[in-house]
Order: C-alpha cells, then structure tokens, then sequence
C-alpha cells in the first residue's frame, strides 16, 4: 500500500483501535501545564506529575472494600492451601508489572526458607505457585514487541501454554482495557475452568459501548471484576504511569494480605517474629500511599528527584548515556528503562554481539553477576519464549507481515541482551558516560558499591541515587537522595512503589525537560502497535486543529517515507507537526 491506501485502512478497517473516547487516552488537565512547568522549575515539573496521582489512594481504598478484592485474596490463599497455580497475565506496562509481582512473590518465600529452614520445602512450594506472563514473552521485558497486543488469540494461545485450568487462577491485569492480547487471554482463562479476575482501568459503559473485545469479557458471568479506573494519565495515554501505579498498589496488597493470613495460621509464635510485618490493612495500604505521594511532592525528597532528572537531561543533552547499576531491584529499574522506548521514540536496548545498532541512552547491570545468572535472578523462573512457528502464526490468523517475518522472541533472545557483571564497552569512552549506583534502603551498600568503584574510572562521571530508609554516612563522593521511611512488609510492596513512582517521574520529566513532551502530549511516541498508530494520529488532529481523517493520512506520509532504521531519528508524530506549521516547542496557550 502507499501512504493514502494505508491511512484509509486503518481509518475504515481498523474502528476497534480509535481510542479517542477513552479517558485514559485523553489529556488530564491536571498536568496539561507540564511542559511550560518543567521549563520553569524542574521542581515544579515534578509536582505537576504528582498531581495525576491524586485518585490512586482513594480509588484503591474503594477496591480493597470490595467482595470482588476480598474474593481474591481468599483465592489467592486458597491456591497456596491447595497446591493450585496463579497466573498473572497482561500486556505491555502492565506485563511487566506482571512480571514484577511474580518475582517478588518467589522472592520473598524463597527467602523465608532460608530464614525459616524447617518449613523451607513448603515455602519454595508457594513460591511456585505464582507464574506470569505478558503479551511478547520475557523478550518484551527488554525491547517491545510491535503488533502483538492487537491480537486476542495471542492472549490466548499463551494461556493454553501456560497449562492452567480448574482451581488455578488467572489474574489479568487489563491496564485500560484496550490491549485484545489481554481480553484473549483472560476470556481462555474462563473456558479453561480458571477462577479469572480483570482488574481494569478505564469506565466500564465506555469500553462497551465502544470495544467489542471487551464486551466478550463482561459477558463472561465467571469473569470477577475489580474496576481501578483512576482517570486520565500524567501523560496522555501513557498508562505506565498511574495505571499501572495502581495495579501494583491493588494487585500487591492481595498477594501480601494473602500471604499475611496464611503465615499467621500456619507459623509459631517464634517463627511469625522472623517474618516480620508480613502485610497491612487495606486502609493502611492506601493511607501510606498518599503519605509516599506527599513526601515525594515536598522538602528533600522533592529535591533530590529534581536534581535527579536535572542530572540525566545533561547527560542526554550532551548525547551521553546513563548506565545503571542494582542488584536488589534490577527488575524494577530495568521495566522503567525499557518503556521508554515506545513512549519517547529512543532507541531500544541492544544485544551485547551487535556492535553496529544504535546505543540505548539509558541501561541497567546487575553487579553482582554474570548475564545469564542476573537473567536467573530477574524472573525467578526459567525464562519463557514464545517458540511460535509460521504454522502457528497462521493458525492465529496473525497478519501477513508477522507470517512472513516472525519475531525473534524465543527464550534464548531474552540472553542476548547482557544486563550482568560482563565489561560493556558501549556503556562508557564517551563524553557523558556516567554510572549511576542504586542505593535502595541500603541494598547498595551490600551489591552495587563494590563494582562500582571498581569500574567508575571507566565513566567521565558518577553518582549515588539513594532512597527510601537512608543509613547515616555517605558511600559516593557524589550522591542524591530521595528520603522515605516505608512500612516493610513481606513483598515490600511499598518500597516497589517508592522506586515505580520515583524513575517514572525521573524519566518522564527529564524526557519532559528536554522537550519530548508538549503540554501532557507523548510528541515523541514510537508507534509499535495499533493503539499507538491511533494515539499518534490523535495527537497530530488535536495540536495541528485537523480533522482525523487528514490527520491519519499526513501521519502515514511521515511513516511511508522514511528509509528502514530511520525510525529513531524523530517521532512521526513530530516530523508531521512540523510539516504542518505546529512548533512542538511553541509554549502553551
């Protein structure tokens, strides 16, 4: 097709994937200012994306009040009772938040076996009771996979290779609602006997009203929902952001309330004090939310970020590149770097034996070891592809491109992409290199410090980010520090949330600042799927005043026209702007 046949494919054949009724695709006039704030005051940029936050705690407390949240977490206890299976499934952001739960899950029991040796062999029994997966398989944890989210039987066929079936659960984490992957998926569940529930995050009458794919899903009697829908995000549609702040806030009080009750009935007096504070009171959860949020906003915590976000847009400025370094909490910091590809048009993580693609700007290393043991330690599972053939494909009715040209998302891809101790040159020997330590209530002290100073030589410059509970006496001679004493509970659910919200606002406001955002608009957006192409052309109807139509066209003409591997010199979204008379750095009106 040329550029004119594209755009009227899309706009007549492709109605399911217009998402501009959807609130969570709409701009949220509590951050519309964002672009002009950040200019003014990294600070005060900062605070502006705060403020999207402000129904999370609220919306939160009224799901954990709910039968549908108590059903869960009894189902949850009732799995690890039973020796029955969990599965959280979903897509994008929300995959690997998927992932995340999973991890932390195995990772806690299996260290309460350590602690607790006598009941050491039922502990790794509950650590393997949860599983996950997202639309893509692990692979997507490092680098997007284009197309697959448009596609139900995707969801599908990976929960039938998940094996699941009565008295398993499936939680399905549906971010907004949007994504066909996750409707397949959790609608699979159902057939298959699951006990399946849909935490979504958009108004039910309005995805009904106007998506087929998820009418299938509420007309399941057996499918349990639990609506979070906390509004519009702190960057147009970009649901990495608040919805899926609030799934780990939902999602990670019912696997520690779970965990909570079961501990308690099942640990001696003495063997309860190990653990701890296993979990909180649903009231707490959202109380101490807002108390996270509020010291984030304010005072040393405020500064820090500011001077966090300040710290890399010179870095990116001067066409550096920041590399960080965690042991503890490489999971969290390396989902926060992968998505910004997509939402800011940067170029993906690359495989450690390509030395010719272009370098991310932002990476993450476990120091402590090598590639494939830091993979281990990432998932806490074996790593799981997608050893889909071209048969499959068909059989799925995937689109013609994808037959012809299967992704590369089998298992062994996941290895290429090296985020353990090994020297990586391509890191650092430029203006701009720096290193950046993790220090997360003092984990740094006990992984990331060692390598680091071994190797912070190598970077033209270094520095600490330091958060949460903050020991006395530095360990860098440069260091920022975000402050937040947090309850500490089994999961530590709210430490995950500290460190999600904090790189979320540290890399959209940098992103921000650098003027890859207009207004609350993602200018820079990499169209990887359908939803995406949809978002891009929207953004180009409502900054260049343009009907969608002619919009969808010019933003076709953008896409047609480039040279493969020019994607990453700037978004469509912005050569098209520009085409059109819009300044993308024109100040708000």
């Amino acid at each position: 097709m040329n550029y004119k046949e594209a755009a009227k494919d899309f706009i007549e054949n492709e109605k399911q994937f217009h998402l501009g009724v959807i609130p969570t695709e709409q701009s949220n006039p509590l951050t519309r200012n964002l672009s002009t704030d950040i200019k003014k005051s990294t600070a005060a940029g900062v605070k502006t994306i705060l403020a999207a936050d402000v129904n999370i705690a609220p919306v939160a407390r009224k799901a954990f009040e709910s039968d549908n949240f108590k059903s869960l977490v009894m189902d949850i206890r009732r799995v690890m009772d039973e020796k029955k299976h969990m599965l959280f499934s979903s897509v994008g952001a929300s995959g690997r938040l998927a992932i995340q739960l999973n991890g932390a899950w195995r990772d806690f029991w299996t260290s309460l076996a350590i602690k607790i040796p006598a009941k050491a062999e039922r502990f790794y029994e509950i650590a393997d009771c949860c599983d996950s997966f997202t639309t893509g398989g692990d692979r997507a944890l490092v680098h997007s996979v284009e197309n697959f989210e448009d596609y139900m039987t995707f969801g599908a066929r990976q929960v039938v290779e998940a094996g699941i079936g009565e008295g398993d659960v499936l939680i399905g984490l549906a971010e907004c609602g949007l994504s066909a992957s996750i409707n397949g998926s959790v609608i699979e569940g159902d057939k298959r006997g699951c006990t399946t529930y849909y935490l979504y995050c958009n108004p039910k009458e309005i995805l009904c009203e106007h998506l087929e794919r998820v009418r299938m899903v509420f007309a399941r009697e057996n499918i349990i929902p639990i609506p979070i829908f906390v509004g519009n995000m702190a960057v147009a549609g970009s649901t990495r952001m608040q919805v899926t702040t609030v799934e780990l806030l939902v999602a990670g009080a019912a696997l520690e309330m779970a965990a909570g009750a079961w501990l308690k009935d099942n640990l001696s007096e003495d063997e309860f004090k190990v653990v701890g504070t296993p979990s909180l009171s649903g009231d707490e959860y959202a109380d101490w939310f807002e108390k996270l949020t509020a010291i984030l906003g304010n005072g040393e915590a405020l500064e820090g970020l500011a001077k966090a976000v300040d710290f890399e847009a010179e870095t990116y400025t001067n066409k550096g590149r920041i590399t960080y370094l965690t042991h503890e909490y490489l999971l969290d910091i390396l989902t926060d770097t992968t998505e910004r590809q997509p939402t800011f048009t940067l170029p993906p993580f690359r495989k450690f034996l390509d030395k010719k693609g272009i370098i991310s700007w932002a990476y993450a290393k476990d120091p402590l070891y090598p590639n494939e043991v830091a993979w281990q330690h990432i998932f806490r599972r074996p790593i799981k592809g997608l050893e889909w053939t071209k048969e499959d494909y068909i059989e799925m009715k995937a689109a013609q491109a994808i037959i012809d040209n299967p992704p590369k998302v089998a298992g062994e891809e996941v290895l290429q992409y090296c985020i353990g101790n090994e020297d990586d040159e391509s890191r650092y020997g430029i203006p701009y290199a720096r290193l950046v330590g993790i220090d997360i209530n003092g984990s740094g002290v006990r992984d990331a410090k060692g390598w680091f100073d071994a190797n912070k030589d190598k970077f033209e410059g270094s520095v600490f980010l330091r958060f949460g509970d903050i020991p006395e006496g530095k360990i860098a001679e440069n260091e920022i520090r975000i402050p937040a004493k947090l309850p500490r509970t089994c999961t530590d659910l709210l430490t995950h949330l500290l460190i999600k919200l904090s790189f979320n606002i540290l890399s959209t406001a940098t992103m921000a600042k650098m003027g890859r955002v207009w207004s609350n608009w993602m200018i820079q957006v990499l169209p990887t799927n359908k939803k995406l192409i949809d978002r891009s052309v929207r953004i180009i109807s409502t900054l260049a005043n343009i009907p969608y139509e002619q919009a969808c066209e010019e933003f076709f003409k953008s896409m047609y026209g480039r040279k493969p591997g020019e994607e990453y010199r700037e978004s469509y979204v912005v050569e098209t702007l520009k085409r059109l008379g819009f300044d993308p750095e024109a100040p708000i009106e």
